[in-house]
C-alpha cells in the first residue's frame, strides 16, 4: 500500500509533464499533408522529365530511377528507426531490465511506426515492381527475365514479383504485431492495479527476438541486396541492423534533449539514462564498423567477382576520380570520427554533445543507406547536380514529415513512461558505476 501510495504522488507531480498532449493528433494531419505534397511533387516532376520531349536523353532514363532510388532510401530509412526500437522493446523484456523502464514507452511509440513504413513500400510494390518498372529492381521490370537469366534458379524463384511481395507483406505483418503486443500490453499496464498485464511478455520476448533477427535478416536483402541479383553477402542482414541500431539510439537522445527542452521528463530521465544511451550509441556505431569492415574485408580479399564488383564502384579509386561516396569515406565520417567522439564519459553524459553526435550519426545513417542503394553509375561518376540534391533531399523530407506526424499520433493523450511498471521505482534511482 506504501508502494502504491508513493507512486501515485510520482504520478499527480506537476513539476514536469510526463503526458503527451491529445492535441498531437492535429499535428498529424499538417504533416502528413506536407510530406504527401512534397513526395507526390517530387513523383510528378521526374515522371515529367522522364517523358519530356525536351529533355535530354540520359536526363530521361535518369530522372524515374533517381526518384525511386531515393524514395527506397527514405523507407529504409524510417524503417530503421522503428526495428531499432522494435529491437530495444523486446530486449527490455529479455533482460527484465530496469534502468531503461522510464525509456520504453518512447520506443514503443516508435515501434508502432513500423506499420507506416509498410504502406509507404507499398508504394514501391504497386507502382514499381506490379507495374513492371525495372527503374528500381532490374529483376521486376520487362528485361527481367534477360537480368535474371544468368542467375541460379534458387535465386530466379525467390526474384518473383508476387513472391517477393508476399514476403514483404509476411514481414511487415510480424513486425507490426509484435510492437502492437508489446505497445498495447503496456498501455493497459497503465490502468492497471497489478503486473498481469504484461507478465507475459516476459515470455514473449524469447520467440519474439527470434522471429525479429530472422525477418530482418531477410527483408534487407529483399529490400537492398536484390538491386543488384548478381552479388550477395552472408552477414548483410547483420549489417542493416547495426544500422537501425545506431538510428535508433542516435534519435532517443535527440528525442529526449527536444522532449526535455519543453520540461517534458526532465527529471524521469536522469544524466544517469543519457549516459546509457551514449554507451549504446557508442558500442553500436562500433558494431557496425565491425561488421562493415569484416563484410568488406573478407570480400575483397576473396576477389570472387560477383561479390567484389559491389565493392568495385564504391572504393576509393587510387588516381581521386569517380571517387564518389566511397568505402573509405564512409569508414572515416560512420565509424572513426563518431568513435573517437563518443569515447569520452564526459561526451556521453553530457545533453549537448549527446544531441550532437545523434543527429550527427542519424545525418551519417542516411549517407550509409544512400552507400547502398544510390544507382551504382551515380556512385562512381560522381554527379551531382541540382535535381539529384532536390530529389534525395525532397522525398527524404517529406516521408520524414509523415512518418513523424504518424508517431505524434500515436503519442497523443499517452503516458510517455510506463507509469505502473513494478520497475518503474528501480529505474528512477537508476546510477551508472
Amino acid at each position: 500500500m506504501a508502494h502504491t501510495t508513493s507512486l501515485d504522488t510520482w504520478i499527480n507531480d506537476t513539476t514536469e509533464r510526463r503526458r503527451a498532449s491529445p492535441d498531437l493528433k492535429t499535428s498529424f494531419g499538417k504533416l502528413a499533408l506536407v510530406g504527401l505534397l512534397v513526395v507526390g511533387a517530387l513523383f510528378l516532376w521526374s515522371w515529367s522529365l522522364a517523358n519530356s520531349e525536351t529533355t535530354e536523353a540520359l536526363k530521361k532514363s535518369e530522372a524515374m530511377p533517381r526518384f525511386w532510388h531515393a524514395y527506397l532510401i527514405a523507407c529504409c530509412y524510417v524503417s530503421s528507426i522503428s526495428l531499432g526500437a522494435l529491437f530495444f522493446v523486446i530486449v527490455q523484456y529479455l533482460a527484465a531490465a530496469r534502468w531503461g523502464v522510464v525509456l520504453r514507452r518512447l520506443a514503443e511509440i516508435i515501434a508502432m511506426g513500423i506499420g507506416f513504413c509498410g504502406l509507404l513500400f507499398a508504394v514501391i510494390w504497386v507502382f514499381s515492381i506490379l507495374a513492371g518498372s525495372g527503374d528500381l529492381y532490374p529483376w521486376a521490370g520487362d528485361s527481367g527475365p534477360l537480368a535474371l537469366k544468368n542467375l541460379q534458379e534458387p535465386k530466379q524463384i525467390w526474384l518473383n514479383p508476387p513472391f517477393f511481395i508476399g514476403r514483404q507483406v509476411f514481414y511487415f505483418v510480424v513486425w507490426f504485431g509484435l510492437a502492437r503486443m508489446f505497445y498495447r500490453r503496456s498501455v493497459a499496464q497503465d490502468r492497471a492495479s497489478d503486473n498481469d498485464v504484461v507478465a507475459p511478455l516476459l515470455w514473449h520476448s524469447g520467440w519474439s527476438m527470434f522471429v525479429f533477427a530472422m525477418t530482418i535478416n531477410f527483408a534487407s536483402m529483399d529490400w537492398m541486396m536484390t538491386l543488384n541479383p548478381t552479388w550477395f553477402s552472408t552477414i548483410f542482414g547483420v549489417y542493416y541492423f547495426a544500422g537501425c541500431a545506431v538510428a535508433f539510439f542516435a534519435l532517443l537522445a535527440v528525442l529526449i534533449s527536444r522532449l526535455q527542452a519543453r520540461d517534458i521528463l526532465t527529471h524521469t530521465i536522469t544524466t544517469e539514462h543519457r549516459h546509457d544511451i551514449g554507451k549504446l550509441l557508442f558500442g553500436f556505431v562500433f558494431f557496425w564498423g565491425y561488421i562493415a569492415f569484416s563484410q568488406f574485408l573478407l570480400i575483397w580479399y576473396a576477389s570472387i567477382p560477383e561479390e567484389v564488383q559491389w565493392y568495385a564502384v564504391r572504393h576509393i579509386d587510387p588516381t581521386m576520380t569517380g571517387i564518389g561516396w566511397a568505402t573509405g569515406l564512409l569508414f572515416l565520417f560512420h565509424l572513426i570520427i563518431p568513435f573517437l567522439g563518443l569515447l569520452s564519459r564526459h561526451v556521453r553524459r553530457s545533453k549537448p554533445a549527446l544531441t550532437f553526435w545523434g543527429v550527427y550519426m542519424l545525418i551519417m545513417h542516411w549517407f550509409d543507406l544512400y552507400y547502398i542503394i544510390a544507382p551504382e553509375k551515380q556512385l562512381n561518376e560522381w554527379r551531382y547536380d541540382l535535381p539529384t540534391i532536390v530529389t534525395y533531399g525532397g522525398v527524404m523530407l517529406g516521408v520524414g514529415c509523415m512518418y513523424v506526424g504518424v508517431l505524434l499520433y500515436i503519442a497523443a493523450g499517452n503516458w510517455l513512461v510506463p507509469v505502473r511498471d513494478p520497475r518503474l521505482a528501480a529505474s528512477l534511482s537508476f546510477q551508472n558505476h
